[in-house]
C-alpha cells in the first residue's frame, strides 16, 4: 500500500521537470533516460515503466495542470519520480480486469516505495527506485539478471 510522505525538494543538476500538459509522454521518458545515462538497462527500463504509468494515470484520472519531476537522490543511488495533478481522486490499486488495473500493481512491484502527498490544491504521486543493484525493490525478483544456464 502507498505510504504518506512529504515530497523531497532537492535542487541539483540531477533533477528535471516538465509540464505534462505541454510535453508528450515520450519526451518525459527521454528526459528520464537522459537523467539515467550510464545506468544498467533493466533498472532504466523499470524506472521508465514506472514513470510512464504515473504519467498515464495523471492524464487518465487527474486534471490539469499536471507536472512531472525526476531526480536522482541519495547520492545517485535512487531515482525519484513525482507526478502532480489537481484531481482530489486518490490512486488505488484494484483487481485487474479487461478495463485495466495493472498500472499501480506494476508500480508497486517495481518501485522500492511509492505513495501520495496531498496538498491544498493538488496531489503528488511519487515512486522511488533503487539504482544500485538490479531487482533492488525486493518485489520484482523476476526482473533481476538471471545466472547463465549451464548447458
Amino acid at each position: 500500500m502507498p505510504r504518506q510522505d512529504t515530497a523531497r525538494t532537492e535542487s541539483s543538476p540531477l533533477r528535471v521537470s516538465c509540464d505534462l500538459d505541454a510535453t508528450p509522454a515520450r519526451e518525459a521518458r527521454r528526459l528520464l533516460r537522459d537523467l539515467l545515462t550510464g545506468r544498467d538497462g533493466i533498472m532504466v527500463d523499470d524506472a521508465v515503466l514506472v514513470a510512464d504509468e504515473l504519467i498515464s494515470n495523471a492524464h487518465r484520472h487527474g486534471r490539469a495542470p499536471r507536472r512531472c519531476r525526476l531526480a536522482l537522490i541519495d547520492q545517485g543511488r535512487c531515482v525519484r519520480i513525482e507526478v502532480d495533478d489537481t484531481s482530489a481522486r486518490q490512486p488505488r490499486m484494484r483487481i485487474p480486469d479487461r478495463s485495466g488495473g495493472r498500472g499501480l500493481m506494476l508500480v508497486d512491484r517495481l518501485a522500492s516505495s511509492w505513495g501520495v502527498c496531498n496538498h491544498a490544491d493538488h496531489k503528488t504521486v511519487w515512486a522511488e527506485l533503487a539504482l544500485d543493484r538490479a531487482g533492488s525493490s525486493g518485489h520484482a525478483r523476476h526482473l533481476t539478471v538471471a545466472p547463465r544456464a549451464v548447458t
